[in-house]
């Protein structure tokens, strides 16, 4: 009889990757094929890799950009994080965002590199994990998360049109200690306002809520464990 071992995703291992999604002028941002001789070889993603021990976050990327690429970045900054399980071991990514380096990227590894539109990624196949960042990307890299309430409408009303003529275009309703009916109150004020400037509005947690008042989207925690 064949012993069959069943593992939960949180006794996998858990690797520690730094991610760089680094991206021109032109909103078009760099992938980077795995190499041969390493894992999941020919498939592409965000450059990036293991940490070492002892490494910071910012360490790891700074020596795996220069190692696969050639360029070192002038600023990182740090974006998302989070953890992603593959059959065989779970990766914890700590994303950062480049627009200005050092150097002009190649690859170092022998392995190709690919220009792309975030929107209409061209390079197949893709490792899994990165998805996410395809998806967060599109989001506005500066949003507010709002914690208002009824008594203070007006003047948080006032606030968010200087936002909003500022620039913001993304905003998350995260009002908490009010029932649906009032919460919707709140929210379609917000809404209306946020579309006449072409901005988008999330609603964290109610489903319900984010119908009601014409919302684009709902937020909610995931655990990634």
């Amino acid at each position: 009889m064949q012993n069959i071992i069943i593992r939960k995703k949180k006794d996998l291992p858990l690797v520690n990757v730094a991610v760089a999604v680094i991206q021109r002028e032109d909103g078009y941002v760099l992938m980077a094929e795995r190499p041969y001789g390493k894992e999941s070889s020919g498939s592409w993603e965000f450059p990036g890799g293991k940490f070492e021990l002892g490494e910071s976050a910012e360490q790891a990327l700074a020596r795996e950009i220069y190692e696969e690429l050639g360029i070192k970045p002038k600023m990182a900054y740090p974006w998302i994080s989070y953890k992603f399980a593959y059959p065989n071991k779970r990766v914890k990514l700590h994303v950062f965002r480049i627009f200005n380096w050092e150097g002009t990227p190649s690859g170092r590894e022998g392995q190709r590199i690919s220009w792309e539109d975030s929107d209409a990624i061209r390079v197949s196949p893709l490792l899994p994990a990165n998805n996410h960042i395809l998806e967060v990307i599109k989001l506005p890299l500066l949003y507010i998360l709002t914690n208002t309430s009824q008594s203070s409408m007006v003047k948080f009303m006032e606030v968010l049109v200087k936002l909003f003529e500022q620039g913001v275009r993304l905003i998350q309703v995260c009002t908490r200690h009010m029932n649906p009916e009032q919460l919707t109150q709140v929210t379609r004020p917000i809404v209306k306002l946020a579309h006449h400037y072409g901005a988008k509005v999330l609603i964290s947690g109610s489903e319900s809520v984010a119908l009601r008042s014409s919302a684009d989207s709902i937020s909610k925690w995931i655990d990634y464990d």
